[in-house]
């Protein structure tokens, strides 16, 4: 009895220590109108194995602060602590039966279950499978890149949701967001605790990577989370470009990422695009038969999206029709996707010849750095048609472009945009070269 009784002490004890420092912090981050009716009112309940059970006691305030207001408890109560602990918030002191990562609510459709394997992805499929296991392997971290619509994120998340099933502390992120909070960090002067939030997670998950180009400052704060991490042999899962073409993005960064295992996913085969198909159209309820279904596979070359965007398509018809679609219905509703909206995509080398041709410079002088008018006026259009239909990054369009840097090729897009509605010229020239190109 007395063990017990000293056991209970040091918990009490805990909950005193490290609930009334939360409500320091937490007055200072959160409104008064927010702390006064939300925070104020919370009753810390227990506190041991590291975790920290917090009650209110209406359904309206559980709703409240898990939705709205959780962020900034955990924080406090992290930074509180000294450590990276769990916290709760329960309904009328009762504990929950289980707590799982709000994420898995609105992403739970994103399991190894659910993504086609064929020979085009079966390496990145199984280089995830390996990390979602969370087993010792002699790779990290894991950076798989593709072009867009080819599964890349479904893989992540299909990671991130297999971990948060093990009760793993798996973070998934994109590098934009990573920026965008790294950035507000700074402004709030609370770069600790985004260092302690990003470096106690056991996994971290970084999806298009390549929006890291250009953003000194981001990279750098990356870079030392990076390897905190490794170092403590925690998993790194990353995705975007081909890691060896992001020109914009530091040497010791891209050399990180090529230093574990670097898997890349390729369009499917036609076998592949059939069987996502007949998947997807399982799960929509939508009935087409084997022709439609070899139809919209050789009609999509590009990526899995487009079979998504087709199928949506068609499920709305049948919906709106009430019967099923046969083949001639299903041509007449893809018309939007013909194929040489969908078959064909230049190559960067024909958008820079058929620029080079049309405005009477040379593609060396494009890719130059050279400041003549009709050569900048050139290398603008490039980098607009790059851009913009080839939906190329722009350190990528940059790369094509003579190595310029995502600054300039970020200025010449924005000057093409804003010249646009005023200048009958311009529009003239860029719809001639698209036509060349065949860019409809």
């Amino acid at each position: 009895m007395s063990k017990f009784r000293g056991e209970r002490k040091r918990e009490i004890l805990g909950i005193k220590n490290i609930w009334p420092r939360s409500l320091e912090i937490l007055k200072e981050e959160v409104n008064a109108i927010n702390y006064d009716m939300w925070i104020k009112p919370i009753v810390p309940v227990s506190y041991e194995n590291d975790e920290l059970i917090l009650a209110v006691n209406s359904p309206f305030a559980h709703k409240m602060l898990n939705e709205r207001l959780m962020p900034f408890v955990k924080r406090a109560a992290r930074e509180a602590a000294g450590k990276n602990i769990n916290v709760l918030i329960t309904n009328k002191n009762t504990r929950p039966e289980a707590s799982k990562p709000k994420i898995q609510a609105f992403k739970k459709s994103y399991s190894f279950d659910t993504f086609i394997v064929g020979p085009s992805n079966e390496l990145a499929f199984a280089a995830s499978k390996q990390f979602s296991d969370f087993s010792e392997t002699e790779f990290n971290p894991l950076y798989v890149f593709s072009n867009v619509g080819l599964g890349k994120t479904h893989l992540l998340l299909s990671i991130h949701n297999s971990l948060l099933k093990q009760n793993l502390n798996s973070k998934y992120i994109t590098s934009e967001r990573f920026t965008n909070e790294f950035i507000k960090a700074i402004k709030e002067k609370k770069t600790d605790a985004f260092r302690s939030e990003y470096r106690s997670c056991d996994a971290l998950i970084v999806d298009d990577i390549q929006f890291l180009s250009g953003k000194t400052q981001t990279q750098e704060g990356f870079f030392h989370t990076f390897n905190d991490l490794y170092l403590k042999n925690k998993k790194i899962i990353l995705a975007g470009d081909d890691p060896s073409k992001l020109t914009e993005i530091e040497g010791r960064l891209t050399s990180r990422f090529q230093s574990g295992l670097v898997v890349d996913i390729q369009p499917p085969d036609f076998e592949t695009k059939v069987a996502i198909i007949e998947d997807k159209s399982s799960r929509l309820k939508l009935q087409i038969n084997n022709e439609i279904i070899d139809y919209v596979a050789q009609l999509c070359q590009v990526n899995v999206r487009q079979i998504e965007s087709i199928l949506n398509r068609l499920k709305a018809l049948s919906q709106l029709r009430g019967e099923k679609i046969d083949i001639d219905t299903a041509k007449s509703m893809i018309i939007g996707f013909d194929d040489i909206k969908i078959n064909y995509k230049p190559m960067p080398s024909q958008v820079i010849n058929a620029v080079a041709n049309h405005l009477g410079v040379t593609e060396a002088e494009i890719k130059s750095d050279s400041r003549g008018s009709q050569i900048v006026y050139a290398r603008r259009i490039s980098s607009f048609i790059l851009n913009k239909d080839l939906n190329l990054t722009l350190s990528a369009s940059g790369s094509f472009l003579g190595n310029k840097n995502h600054a300039t090729v970020l200025n010449a897009v924005k000057f093409i945009e804003s010249s646009f509605d005023n200048d009958f010229e311009l529009r003239h020239k860029i719809q001639e070269i698209r036509n060349t190109l065949k860019i409809y």
